[in-house]
């Protein structure tokens, strides 16, 4: 049956403000964590693998965002005969323009001014450290808090889980739950280990994403839609013609 959308909802408030109450009352819990991959310096940003799996994730976000745009489009213009719901993509759609693009990057990481690990005094940087959750003045643009690629690997894993996962079957749930599900986890944690980003920014990202896709998980309805996201389905739109 699985935990109820109201349930879900409290689950989520009750983390944030946990963490909230956390965090501003134990800011040096960021400091400890980054601190475990310092090192004269966060060596571990020049690791090639670890930039591969991160271009990979930019990437591959990116053109995920831009085919659920483009199958909003297209569902739009094939009209009532359509097998896959609106609902599904607009769901999808709204959930990333909203976390990731506006929140994130369009409110937090714009004004909230906090530095990144990497620039902190504490780490040989020349900026102060200030805590998540309060505004700061050291960082102009594309700061700290809170993490955009946590903000959009995390979206995108919430999005699969919600209306892909119930349609997967047999060996391609093995591959979702055992090899593509740790690699989005660890490719969060890289922004932490590689000093772009704290524990705190990373946290808070995922919490405040997975809020957005609860809002509109109610708003487009997806507990009647989201089985109808299958394989099948998907062939039978590309293969309709405009109405």
């Amino acid at each position: 049956m699985g935990i109820s959308w109201l349930k879900t909802g409290w689950l989520l408030a009750t983390a944030i403000a946990f963490f909230s109450v956390l965090f501003l009352n134990f800011p040096e819990i960021d400091l400890w964590a980054s601190g475990l991959f310092f090192n004269d310096g966060f060596t571990l940003r020049k690791n090639e693998v670890f930039r591969f799996i991160r271009y990979v994730y930019i990437d591959g976000l990116t053109i995920f965002a831009l085919l659920c745009l483009i199958m909003l489009i297209r569902a739009t213009l094939i009209g009532k005969r359509r097998a896959i719901p609106l609902n599904v993509w607009g769901f999808m759609v709204a959930t990333f323009l909203t976390g990731p693009i506006l929140m994130t990057n369009g409110i937090f990481k714009a004004y909230w001014g906090r530095a990144r690990p990497a620039n902190v005094e504490f780490f040989g940087g020349d900026l102060m450290f200030s805590p998540p959750l309060l505004i700061s003045d050291q960082c102009d643009s594309n700061c700290s808090f809170v993490s955009g690629e946590g903000s959009a690997i995390a979206t995108f894993v919430i999005v699969f889980a919600i209306v892909f996962w119930p349609n997967l079957k047999g060996i391609w749930r093995n591959i979702t739950l055992y090899f593509a599900l740790p690699l989005s986890i660890f490719a969060i944690c890289l922004r932490i280990l590689t000093g772009r980003h704290f524990l705190s920014d990373t946290l808070f990202a995922i919490l405040f994403c997975a809020a957005v896709a609860w809002g509109f998980y109610r708003l487009f309805n997806m507990r009647d839609h989201r089985h109808a996201a299958t394989w099948t389905n998907l062939r039978k739109d590309l293969s309709k013609q405009r109405s």
